[in-house]
């Protein structure tokens, strides 16, 4: 039954793209950031987390479509009430959205809104290779996390796509713009920094040792 009542909500929220609103400025910028295990090292494995910020109204759903990801949880506020997750390491696809039920949650994702967002981005965070770099997300919202192999790095893949609110009816929602980048966290040069001095005073006690 629950599964049954997600499908339904879910096929509501893409149905609501026939009805779309007057064209106007609408943008998602969503972010896939990467934690390595080793900080440094792409082929450690990791953490992957999905960031969304919005313009203007705020998100009413993000369908997202990633590789090379196992899935842990959803981050995403309860206000985003439908939350499905799918699929396997090759092509996972992982929804969260609104159920489109009056009042609506205006706000989700849109920096400086009234919204109420916890999410900051991690120190040295920069986009990874060459991906696009959209600037800050902090004030926009965590959407989903999970885990990622050694070996392998995740990216975006597929078609992602949002939508957002209007604040008008009987169309609630627009398409809107959807900008993906992928970042990641560098070390700190001072990292390492400690970490060669760390190293050089190991060898140095060694040395000691066996003189």
């Amino acid at each position: 039954m629950i599964r049954s009542r997600n499908l339904v909500l879910v096929a509501a929220l893409a149905a609501t793209l026939f009805f779309q609103a007057p064209v106007r400025a609408a943008n998602v910028w969503l972010s896939l950031n990467l934690q390595f295990n080793t900080p440094g090292n792409v082929n450690s494995g990791g953490t992957w987390t999905t960031v969304a910020k919005a313009q203007p109204q705020g998100i009413a759903g993000v369908n997202m479509n990633l590789t090379n990801t196992t899935f842990g949880s959803f981050l995403a506020p309860p206000q985003l009430d439908v939350q499905l997750q799918s699929g396997n390491t090759t092509l996972r696809n992982v929804v969260v959205g609104d159920s489109l039920t009056p009042p609506y949650p205006l706000g989700i994702g849109v920096i400086g809104s009234s919204f109420p967002s916890t999410y900051v981005d991690p120190v040295g965070l920069v986009p990874f290779g060459g991906n696009p770099n959209y600037g800050s997300f902090t004030g926009g919202v965590a959407l989903a996390t999970g885990t990622f192999a050694a070996g392998v790095v995740p990216s975006w893949t597929g078609v992602s796509d949002a939508n957002l609110f209007t604040g008008a009816s009987p169309a609630p929602v627009v398409d809107a713009d959807t900008l993906l980048t992928v970042r990641w966290a560098v070390p700190e040069p001072a990292t390492f920094g400690l970490g060669g001095m760390a190293l050089v005073a190991l060898v140095a006690a060694s040395r000691r040792k066996s003189s």
